[in-house]
This record gives structure tokens, sequence and C-alpha cells, in this order.
């Protein structure tokens, strides 16, 4: 009888250590399993951030485009599942500036001073007027025709944005001058490496990982083209998003979109055509985009066939730091610039 207890002791010892040891070998190959699918979880969960930040971010830059072009106070209401990722604004982040001729008549600079002053100065010595519009004021200055360079004073705030009109003494409008001051939104999305940013800025789209530079997704909305005549065709849309209050976050973040308005910069002929664009946005952006605009330019240059080039290309220095004109600046272009108001609140 003791033999046969100690045998059955040995025995349930036995079944003890195994289910032990099963035990540990699944908990060994559970943990195993777990480190080994780890980065691929993490991945997985990377990408269906980005996949809702890069919707949200397509989402609002559709439903901006379809209110930019509306009458002025018309506008929409949407909803963004904002939970995995946060909307700032952009304040000022790009900086344009156009200018160009209307007539053939007279060749006309326009340059800003300071914050009351601007001069001007017509090589045939038409100019006698110009009207200066802002955001909230507009004003009309007389002055004395002159072969030498008139100074405007003005009580506006032109700090971000105006458009400086000239005239002749007849009446006629003979140069436009704009500079525009750009706002858009920011899409941010926390990830395994840092932090993804989308840029919705100017109908154009930024992207960037916190370990590496922003790059350009899709430019600004600009298209040239030559029509049937061989005269250049050029149209491009300044949009900017202004928003009021804060900006809703949230399961159902819902977004007001209001246009205020589009304003015609430029509409018809024009000559002497010059834009400058800047970009606050990182230190990489602006040499890209003038990399882009003046890659046709470069090519012939390097070609030495520039006579043959129709398009973008420098102002004044072959870098393009003077500004970029169309068709060399020589011809007439067909030239079309509107400025889009759009405001999100919450």
């Amino acid at each position: 009888m003791r033999s046969r207890s100690s045998r059955d002791d040995n025995l349930a010892v036995s079944e003890v250590i195994g289910v032990v040891m099963l035990l540990a070998m699944v908990i060994t190959m559970m943990g195993g399993v777990f480190v080994f699918l780890t980065p691929y979880v993490n991945d997985f969960q990377d990408n269906t951030s980005w996949s809702n930040a890069n919707g949200i971010a397509e989402r609002l830059d559709g439903r901006i485009d379809v209110v930019a072009g509306a009458s002025p106070d018309t506008g929409l209401r949407a909803t963004m599942p904002s939970i995995t990722s946060s909307i700032v604004p952009l304040s000022n982040v790009e900086t344009w500036t156009v200018s160009a001729d209307l007539t053939t008549e007279d060749s006309v600079n326009v340059e800003y001073i300071n914050q009351t002053i601007f001069s001007i100065f017509a090589l045939n010595e038409t100019a006698s007027s110009a009207h200066i519009w802002t955001l909230t004021d507009e004003t009309i200055v007389n002055f004395t025709q002159s072969h030498e360079e008139v100074f405007v004073e003005h009580e506006l705030n032109v700090a971000n944005m105006y458009i400086v009109s000239v005239f002749n003494d007849m009446g006629t409008l003979i140069h436009k001058h704009a500079k525009i001051s750009i706002s858009g939104l920011l899409v941010n999305t926390n990830v395994q490496t840092g932090e993804h940013s989308i840029a919705l800025v100017n109908d154009a789209r930024y992207d960037k990982f916190s370990d590496e530079t922003w790059t350009i997704t899709n430019p600004p909305d600009m298209n040239i083209e030559e029509l049937f005549d061989g005269t250049m065709r050029a149209s491009l849309s300044l949009r900017t998003v202004n928003t009021v209050g804060p900006i809703p976050d949230g399961r159902n973040a819902i977004f007001d979109i209001k246009s205020l308005g589009p304003k015609t910069i430029f509409s018809g002929d024009a000559y002497n055509f010059r834009f400058t664009f800047e970009s606050s946005l990182g230190p990489t952006v602006t040499p890209q985009m003038s990399e882009g605009w003046l890659i046709d330019y470069t090519l012939h240059r390097a070609s030495n066939t520039l006579d043959q080039h129709r398009g973008i290309s420098p102002w004044l220095r072959a870098s393009g730091s003077d500004g970029l004109t169309i068709d060399k600046g020589y011809n007439v272009i067909d030239l079309e610039i509107e400025l889009q108001l759009v405001e999100v609140s919450k």
C-alpha cells in the first residue's frame, strides 16, 4: 500500500510540473508573439491615424473650395470626426505680391515704404491718383504727375493686405499692385515617430513628419497656358482662410465655413506682370516652390534655348530672388487673379 501511494504522489508531482512547464511555454510564446507583432500593430495604428487625418484634410479642403468662390455671407456647415487629430489655424503663413501694368502707355512701379507711405514711379509721367484698398477701409489719393518718384501718404492698416490701383488724369486704370497675406489650417496627428502635420494653405497642401522637412504635396492653383493666337494666359486664385474664435474639436467637430466674397484683382490684358512668393511654413518651402516654377526655364537655359521658353521666368536675376514673371515680361498676357476670402468658425 505504501509503495502504491508513493507512485501516485510521484505521478501527481510530475503532472503539476508538466502543467507549469506547459504554462511557461505558452506564456513565453505569447510574449514572443506580442513582441514580434508590436511594430506591426503600431504601424497599423499609425496608418489608421494618418488615413483619418488625410480624410479630414481632404474633406475640409473640398468644402472650403466649394465656399471660396461663392457670394458674400453664403457658406455651409461641415462635421469632422477629429478624435485622433487636432486642427489649428495658420496665420499669415504665406505672402504674395502681384503687380502689372494695364496699358501700353506707361510703365509704373509701386513700392511699399512703410505703414503710411507708398512710392509711385511712372516712367511716362501719366500717373495722377491712387486708390488704396484694405479689408477694413479704402481711400483715394490725388497727386501731381511727375518724372520722379511720388510719395503717397495714407492712414490705412496695410500690414497684411492691400491693393493699390493707379490711374492717369483721364481716370483710366493703368497699374495695379497688391500684397496678400495668406492664412490656412493645420491638421496635426500623433504617430509613433512624433507628429504628422498637414498644412492646407491657399488651395495647396503640404505634408511633414516630425523628423522631416515640409514637402509640397499639391502646389497652389496657378494655371498657365498658351491661347490659339499665341498669347499666354495665366490664372491664379489667392485664398485666405481666417478663423473666428476657437477651432472645434472632438468626435463630431462642427465647422461653419462662410465666404466673405471673392474680389477680382486682375482680369484681362496685362503687361510687365511680376509676382513674389514667400512662405514662413518652413525654410525649404519657398526654394522648393521657386524651383518647381522655374524648372522649364532652367532646362531651356541649360540647353541654350531660352528664346523658345514660354512660361514662368525670373523677373531680373536668374535665381528668382527679384520675383517671377511670365513670358519674360516682354509681351501682353491674359491675366486672371482672384482673391478669395473664407471664414471658419465654431
